[in-house]
């Protein structure tokens, strides 16, 4: 039984449970429970595609491999079992798709997926348009008196229809609410949340920082996951922090890692990091979107790192 005290290890435990009743009954699926389930949370969405997924790799390798206990008699442990096999196998799963393959855990949960790229412009139903960054991903959700967006990955731009609804954009630790207004949000990479506000008014909460913000037009603010410093909005220049949706990526003091992952969703391919000192070093200046590949050589040429090609397309710096 997952603890009570670990709600992660509960919400994976309840996937678990879900993967094994819907292989049982697949019309629940559509039922209210379930929907209501995994709409509760954007977590619930999260643990149940690593399940899926856990789930469809063992089945794969349960095929391949004969055992004499394939059938296991029919009692009372059944199904706590099947929900210990369906854990294990989402464990397995969850790191196989932030290793190897983070774009499937995208596609599995979310209703917009841009494949590595330039930006395309997508509709939600409410009539706002949205900017998506290449390799992104959001989920939306919508009812009587909210909109509700997830953002999965990479970034997105928002220009918000008014309807008299809360429009609100949820990233990792982040929820930044608007009504009418023109933001964006944009998934850093290492639990780093960046809101930059073109017009209107958001409000950013930062859950674990226990923190709110209220943004400017022009403001941006950067929230930074296990730091105790109370983030602050600083003024940048709005077409400069905004060119991506041009092709164009300018970035001051920004890590490593977060040009790296512009640069991967860009089309780069699979980019690790052997050294997490390499990861953490900041660069300012900016780049093309357009050649991925040469803007990370001669940011190595700058900077004197080694890209080392792996098996499967990826890079090791």
């Amino acid at each position: 039984m997952a603890s009570q005290h670990d709600p992660q290890a509960r919400i994976r435990a309840e996937a678990a449970e879900w993967i094994v009743r819907l292989a049982a009954d697949p019309e629940q699926e559509q039922g209210p429970a379930f929907r209501d389930w995994l709409g509760r949370d954007p977590a619930h969405a999260r643990a149940f595609a690593d399940a899926r997924l856990g789930w469809q790799i063992a089945a794969e390798v349960g095929a391949q491999v004969r055992s004499p206990i394939s059938r296991p008699p029919r009692n009372r442990f059944r199904l706590p079992l099947a929900i210990g096999m369906g854990l294990a196998a989402a464990m397995l799963a969850g790191v196989w798709l932030d290793m190897a393959r983070p774009d499937l855990r995208q596609r599995l949960v979310a209703d917009h997926v841009t494949p590595p790229g330039p930006a395309q412009i997508v509709v939600l139903p409410d009539g706002t348009q949205a900017v998506l960054d290449g390799g992104s991903a959001l989920d939306y959700a919508e009812d009587g008196d909210s909109r509700r967006v997830t953002l999965y990955g990479g970034a997105a731009y928002f220009d918000v229809r008014k309807d008299g609804r809360s429009f609100t954009v949820t990233a990792g630790e982040a929820q930044v609410r608007a009504l009418g207004t023109r933001f964006e949000v944009r998934d850093c990479g290492g639990g780093c949340t960046l809101v930059t506000l073109a017009e209107g008014r958001v409000r950013v909460d930062d859950s674990q920082a226990g923190t709110q913000t209220v943004l400017e037009p022009g403001q941006q603010l950067r929230l930074a996951a296990g730091t105790a410093v109370v983030p602050m909005p600083v003024q940048v220049d709005l077409r400069q922090a905004l060119a991506w949706r041009r092709g164009r990526f300018v970035f001051y003091d920004a890590s490593l890692r977060e040009v790296a992952a512009m640069l991967e969703r860009h089309g780069a391919g699979r980019i690790l990091f052997g050294d997490a000192a390499l990861a953490g070093r900041t660069v300012s200046g900016s780049i093309m979107l357009g050649d991925p590949v040469a803007e990370l050589n001669s940011l190595a040429e700058a900077m004197g790192f080694r890209i080392i090609p792996l098996p499967g397309g990826k890079l090791l710096l």
